[in-house]
């Protein structure tokens, strides 16, 4: 809900609560969970084994799925959660409701949506059963607001991003491994959120799911996009992206100019 230079979301939280397992361990009075939840079944800590298996390695990814139903996105925050009875490391998943029409209209962002859920949880690292929703600062609209997807550059190269557009219009079902060799999960967390502000804001591009991190390989295939700092195993459908790419992979395609158009406006 929108209140003035501000929106609420709802959210909850998904990890491990001792002697009880994973599970659903907080959620907002306003959620209505089922609807979510399903858009993530099977995979709310697709991290892999060996990550999970040591408390040292960092596990700090995003995750973005539609929930067309509602024109909602869900955003995914993975991180470590609270140790189990056994003080064994565990993942938390910590998911919050955002809506389509601010996100294309550059009102909301992801970053300032990520930082309401950090926060959240600094300040109730053991919050369970319902909680209020996160409060979340709007972008100012007008000459003066910043463009969607500025600082990419910094990233990715534009024949890289022209071809990822290129395969999001040009094949729904397409899957994309975006390789960013020795890239740490600030950076690939970064790039998510530019790739995802700058392709929402055109109503030709339909939200897609993706990850900011390899998930498991049971889990790859939940997804259209998969940020890496490697290559991974992964079945025929996944088409391997270089971020250094120089020299655009696919034709444009015809008639879309404007997301080209809003591509070049980001790398000016």
């Amino acid at each position: 809900m929108v209140d003035g230079p501000s929106v609420t979301l709802e959210h909850w939280i998904y990890g491990a609560t001792p002697e009880k397992g994973y599970g659903t361990k907080a959620e907002s009075h306003g959620l209505n969970g089922p609807l979510y939840m399903r858009y993530l079944e099977n995979h709310f800590t697709p991290v892999r084994v060996e990550k999970t298996a040591s408390g040292s390695a960092v596990i700090d990814a995003r995750m973005i799925h539609p929930a067309p139903a509602n024109d909602e996105v869900l955003l995914s925050v993975l991180e470590r959660g609270v140790a189990d009875e056994y003080n064994r490391p565990t993942i938390q998943n910590h998911t919050v409701v955002l809506p389509v029409s601010l996100l294309r209209s550059g009102r909301l962002a992801l970053p300032e949506a990520e930082a309401g859920v950090i926060a959240f949880d600094r300040r109730f690292p053991k919050a369970t059963g319902k909680v209020d929703p996160i409060s979340v600062p709007l972008r100012e609209q007008g000459p003066s607001a910043e463009v969607l997807g500025q600082g990419i550059r910094r990233l990715i190269t534009k024949p890289a991003v022209d071809t990822l557009a290129s395969r999001l219009l040009s094949n729904e079902n397409g899957r994309t491994l975006l390789l960013c060799r020795g890239s740490t999960h600030e950076y690939r967390n970064e790039l998510l959120y530019k790739l995802v502000e700058l392709f929402t804001t055109s109503t030709e591009v339909p939200v897609f799911t993706a990850i900011s991190d390899a998930p498991t390989l049971s889990a790859m295939n939940h997804f259209r996009l998969a940020i890496s700092s490697r290559g991974v195993r992964a079945d025929g459908t996944w088409t391997l992206l270089d971020a250094s790419l120089d020299r655009a992979a696919l034709p444009p395609i015809r008639g879309r100019t404007s997301v080209y158009s809003r591509i070049s406006e980001a790398f000016a």
